[in-house]
């Protein structure tokens, strides 16, 4: 019992504290030392009817558009102050590999938006889309042509078309909230008139799963996005935590102390225990899957402090991963699967990246304690939380450190942040 009672109080601790010849070229570019930007210009859209009430939207959108592209860290987009914004500025002036051109049809509430990819000089055409929706969706629209540019120019997706999670107060209480990825328009999802901890979204996107308090014990939910539904899954006398979706979306990993210590269980989305996949001393938490789900990596302190184990899940075989440092927790496997990101007492808590094999292990934060990373769909950014402004604000930045900025703050204390899959029939 006093085992279960000390991995308590540390889960709450750790919660509480904190194929395109581009592809390849683009990767390493944003990665690497002197990392290459593309210049890029996004004039404001033309708008028919002129000097209507949608004046303001081929403008909005470009914004957008421009944000977005900005959030990837590999463009670097032209101010409008520069050339006035209009699309029939003087292109050959300027430095550009690519522009995006547009325009805007409204009539009611519906808009049609017809947009451009040109390369430059030149503006020769890579890629266009039209797209047809509601006046209040511009935003929307501007994600999905980022990902088109983004994928035309880097052969991958980028994250324009992904969602995070995150917990944050609801009045007296902790609930988790879902918002844009670059934090925009936060909306709550649970109203547990408790605490919440570690949301988690299914890797294809439709599910939620989280652990509440709202009965006084730790409990794990799983809520459908599509249907807002929520329902129990695993009630278990002690601690039911730090849930992790396998890749297909059917199964997940969490953490369970009903026999008195904490161990690992593979169970269902009904909650069904298929397996349990740790015994012997000490608990073990905060597991994560690789990309093919063939194995995790999770925390333990069998040997005395919290260390990062690998386990190949068909074996049953496992091996330490993290040997420096006495404090080593919260494994996030990188959906390319070459990097862990995790977190380690240095100085604070700083966020740290590693290979799967042990190596190349690289500090990435020093600035305040910062914790909870979770790794961008493609691989290239973390989010994370940071007490470097004063409160615990939700950060993000590359996967090498570089650029890193804050997306949401001063919403009180932010904690178990999740980047979830791109929406990419959105």
């Amino acid at each position: 019992m006093k085992k279960i009672y000390i991995v308590f109080v540390l889960l709450l601790f750790l919660i509480l504290c904190g194929q395109n010849a581009y592809a390849a070229r683009v990767y390493l570019d944003i990665l690497g030392p002197g990392g290459k930007q593309f210049p890029i210009a996004v004039p404001n859209l033309d708008v028919t009817p002129q000097g209507s009430q949608y004046a303001d939207v081929g403008a909005q959108i470009s914004d957008v558009l421009s944000n977005d592209l900005t959030f990837h860290g590999f463009f670097s987009v032209l101010e409008k102050s520069q050339y006035g914004g209009a699309q029939d500025a003087l292109w050959n002036k300027f430095r550009l590999d690519y522009l995006v051109k547009g325009s805007v049809f409204a009539s009611g509430n519906t808009i049609v938006v017809e947009l451009k990819l040109l390369e430059m000089p030149g503006e020769i055409l890579i890629e266009g889309r039209r797209y047809t929706a509601n006046m209040n969706e511009y935003r929307k629209i501007a994600h999905r042509f980022c990902d088109v540019i983004v994928k035309a120019i880097t052969g991958e997706h980028g994250v324009s078309l992904s969602k995070i999670a995150f917990v944050a107060p609801n009045g007296k209480n902790r609930d988790f909230f879902t918002a844009d990825f670059d934090g925009y328009a936060p909306a709550l999802e649970s109203s547990e008139k408790s605490f919440v901890i570690s949301p988690r979204y299914s890797p294809n996107g439709k599910y939620i799963a989280y652990t509440s308090y709202r009965t006084g014990n730790s409990c794990l939910y799983i809520k459908d996005l599509e249907r807002n539904i929520v329902k129990k899954v695993s009630a278990h006398p002690g601690l039911n935590v730090s849930p992790a979706w396998h890749p297909d979306s059917n199964t997940l990993i969490v953490s369970l102390s009903k026999d008195g210590n904490p161990d690992l269980y593979l169970i269902n989305t009904d909650g069904h225990i298929i397996s349990k996949l740790t015994s012997g001393p000490g608990a073990n938490i905060s597991p994560t899957f690789s990309p093919d789900g063939s194995r995790i990596a999770f925390v333990s302190d069998r040997t005395g402090s919290p260390q990062i184990y690998i386990m190949d899940l068909s074996s049953k075989s496992v091996k330490r991963l993290t040997f420096s440092g006495d404090y080593n927790t919260d494994p996030q496997w990188s959906p390319k699967g070459d990097k862990i990101a995790y977190v380690s007492r240095a100085g604070g808590f700083q966020i740290y990246t590693i290979s799967p094999e042990g190596t190349g292990a690289a500090r990435l934060t020093d600035q305040g304690n910062n914790e909870n990373p979770s790794w961008s769909p493609d691989s290239r950014q973390l989010l994370f939380t940071s007490t470097r402004l004063g409160g615990k604000s939700l950060f993000v930045m590359l996967a090498n450190g570089d650029y890193q900025r804050v997306i949401v703050k001063n919403i009180g204390k932010i904690s178990t942040p999740f980047w979830g899959p791109n929406f990419l029939n959105n």
